[in-house]
């Protein structure tokens, strides 16, 4: 290379590399820019990014156009972090349940939007006198008929709708990225060896069936690897945060490297790399972020929210760059695009309306409402998923009957970005008032007392505080007038929103779920302290999960809340566990651990939920708090006859494990008050280094 052509490529580098940066700092802008005009954010970049067209045509800023959105950008490192950033908090439970209507949706839904999306499509074309093959509307209509939940979601989130609909939503889009792209690699393959019949149809339900079962597989596997790896390196931080970093990527291109590579008896089997990472990711999230540190975990949550954010960010605002760098006018194309828009939208509603009916027919899980039905055909938007799958399409590919100037990539670019403009445009825009007009954004009749009680509890404690500062001097009676009586409007204000029906069993369920809250907090506590390990915690946590749907459901408890079976993964990885276990002692010890943390959390209950009927600014009555404090305090009665039992039958082993309970719990807190003797600069660094090496308990 001369040195010419070395400055040339250097110059490239830095252009791009400014493009990105730039991009992003755009991407900050639009956010503050979306949260003020209340315009989903993902909306108004698209926008954005369709204004930057003009703009980066002009000299000074062309250098826009030259980082763009290749395949191996999208696929390779794009992809990954949107599949981790979603699957990561999804809980293994909530799917569980779920998993048949997210299953049909993922699937049989994806197939019949396919189908009809291509039928449809051909059959209008035709009539406007455009011939186009089958195939390439088959690649479109699989590609499409992959659902993007990023714009949705977050409206979700804001207007409160229901989390079980969130959960199926986020579930299928999960889910069916896996089976579309299983499904347009299918069709792929037959656009290039063409249709033969029966022996295709075989081939191509074999490559499908072992993406999807070899992703699965995979994915387990990987997860369970990892998971492994991050309890062995507990200790030390910045190992475990570097493995759950890799976990998605690393699984994504083995699972790439496996499909390109394994052979057997000469047939090549495929994994979905998609599938895969789906499933590692929400193994690590129900099992590995327990296993890491506490401090590994917050920081994971936070980097992969984060990352999440800026891919999408660019991904939404490159589509009007990859839009304008189609080769041809988009007027030429308008008339195909328009039919494009309605024809999935329609295939869409085609596609959910009769298998959910189905499923409701059926009985095999919570029915799902019509209201649900109608946002889960009219939310479904389109995304970053549907946009790799087109640039996966070799852009020299032309079949049998193609006649125009343009390439099938670029055609079924053109269509899909049109799509993508249009269900952001148009359908994220409406779903917001969906879900008002609906009555989605309603608070249950629990919520409602929840809401009054949390907020009178709040309203007088700030009143109290405000006296205070006045007695002090702290503010003046004049502002203290003034700042009180708006904070008495703002309060009369909010608690007039909610009219609530006073049923005594809707407020015991609104005292009982702060009950249960409070034994979360605690649960996580022990697990912070290192009290208790993930095992415990998960039963603990799939307990007060049970309890908690129920009481929201407005059902009643039970006597004695008892025990819970685990779901899917936690009877595997319990099953592996009691495979491997070769001190017969570890049985027993972890079922002491277990009462004891049921002890020291139900105890914790008692203390806070009497401290908050006897507070001068109560949050509950005495009589309404008093039912479940004696339920708690028949709990931890029960919880501490399982341990007098087990100090009868193993008191030698479990004095031991009470001595190292005991040790780790000094030292906990000889290393927490180092760090703050630190943190107050109290101690030099060379100080607590040297301090904090010595601070171990001898043996």
């Amino acid at each position: 290379m001369t040195w010419a052509e070395d400055y040339t490529a250097c110059r490239m580098t830095l252009t791009s590399l400014l493009a990105l940066f730039v991009l992003l700092a755009i991407s900050c802008f639009t956010y503050f820019w979306s949260q003020r005009i209340k315009v989903p954010y993902s909306v108004l970049l698209v926008a954005v990014g369709l204004l930057l067209v003009p703009v980066s045509r002009v000299y000074p800023f062309g250098f826009l156009q030259d980082f763009q959105l290749t395949p191996e950008l999208l696929f390779y490192f794009f992809l990954p972090v949107l599949l981790f950033e979603s699957a990561y908090n999804i809980r293994m439970r909530n799917l569980q349940e779920n998993i048949l209507s997210i299953s049909m949706l993922a699937i049989v839904s994806l197939v019949i939007s396919m189908v009809l999306a291509a039928a449809a499509l051909y059959w209008l074309l035709g009539m406007f006198g455009m011939v186009v093959p089958v195939i390439v509307l088959l690649l479109f209509g699989a590609l499409i008929s992959a659902t993007d939940p990023v714009a949705v979601l977050a409206l979700f989130k804001e207007y409160g709708a229901p989390k079980r609909l969130s959960l199926i939503f986020e579930g299928e889009s999960l889910f069916n990225d896996g089976t579309a792209v299983a499904l347009f690699l299918v069709v792929l393959e037959v656009a290039y060896k063409g249709y033969h019949g029966v022996s295709t149809l075989a081939e191509g339900m074999f490559l499908f069936t072992s993406m999807v079962v070899g992703g699965v597989l995979f994915g387990l596997a990987m997860g369970g690897i990892f998971s492994k790896m991050i309890e062995k390196t507990r200790s030390n931080e910045n190992v475990s945060i570097m493995l759950m970093l890799v976990l998605a990527h690393l699984t994504f291109i083995l699972a790439e490297v496996i499909s390109h590579h394994f052979v057997i008896a000469g047939v090549e089997i495929k994994i979905s790399a998609i599938i895969a990472t789906t499933i590692a990711s929400i193994v690590l999230g129900n099992y590995g972020r327990y296993k890491a540190s506490p401090h590994a975990e917050e920081f994971i949550e936070k980097f992969w929210g984060q990352f999440a954010f800026m891919v999408n960010s660019l991904v939404f605002i490159l589509m009007g760059l990859l839009f304008a760098a189609l080769p041809f006018h988009i007027t030429d194309l308008l008339l195909p695009i328009g039919l494009a828009v309605g024809v999935v939208a329609v295939a869409r509603a085609l596609s959910v309306y009769p298998v959910v009916a189905l499923l409701n027919r059926l009985g095999l899980e919570e029915p799902i409402p019509m209201k649900w039905q109608n946002l889960l055909a009219w939310g479904s938007l389109r995304g970053a998923i549907a946009v790799t799958m087109v640039l996966m399409i070799p852009a020299d590919w032309r079949p049998d009957g193609w006649i125009y100037d343009y390439s099938p990539r670029d055609f079924i670019m053109a269509l899909t970005i049109g799509c993508i403009y249009a269900t952001l445009f148009i359908k994220a825009l409406t779903i917001g008032p969906m879900i008002r007009k609906m009555g989605l954004d309603c608070l249950s009749e629990v919520e409602k007392i929840e809401y009054r009680d949390a907020s009178a509890y709040i309203h007088a404690h700030v009143m109290a505080r405000l006296a205070k500062l006045n007695e002090k001097s702290y503010v003046d009676s004049a502002s203290h007038g003034e700042v009180q009586a708006k904070l008495e409007a703002v309060h009369q204000k909010a608690l007039a929103r909610f009219k609530t029906s006073g049923k005594a069993n809707l407020t015991h369920a609104a005292v009982h779920i702060h009950a249960l809250g409070i034994e979360r907090y605690y649960l996580h506590d022990l697990l912070l302290h290192g009290e208790i390990n993930d095992r415990i915690m998960r039963r603990l946590q799939a307990l007060i999960s049970t309890q908690l749907e129920k009481l929201e459901r407005g059902e009643t408890l039970g006597e004695h809340p008892g025990s819970v079976p685990g779901d899917w993964l936690d009877q595997m990885s319990d099953f592996l566990h009691n495979l491997v276990m070769r001190d017969k002692n570890d049985a027993f010890v972890e079922k002491y651990l277990y009462y004891r943390a049921k002890v020291i959390i139900t105890r914790k209950v008692v203390k806070e939920m009497t401290q908050f009927s006897g507070d001068s600014v109560k949050l509950f009555s005495a009589d309404e708090v008093m039912p479940v404090i004696d339920r708690y305090r028949a709990y931890n009665k029960a919880a501490e006859a399982q341990i007098a039992k087990l100090m009868t039958e193993h008191g030698a082993i479990l004095e031991k494990v009470n001595i190292n309970l005991a040790t780790l719990a000094a030292e906990k807190h000889q290393h927490e008050l180092l760090d703050q003797l630190l943190h107050r600069e109290l101690v030099t660094p060379k100080v607590y280094l040297s301090l904090r090496g010595k601070l171990e308990m001898p043996e």
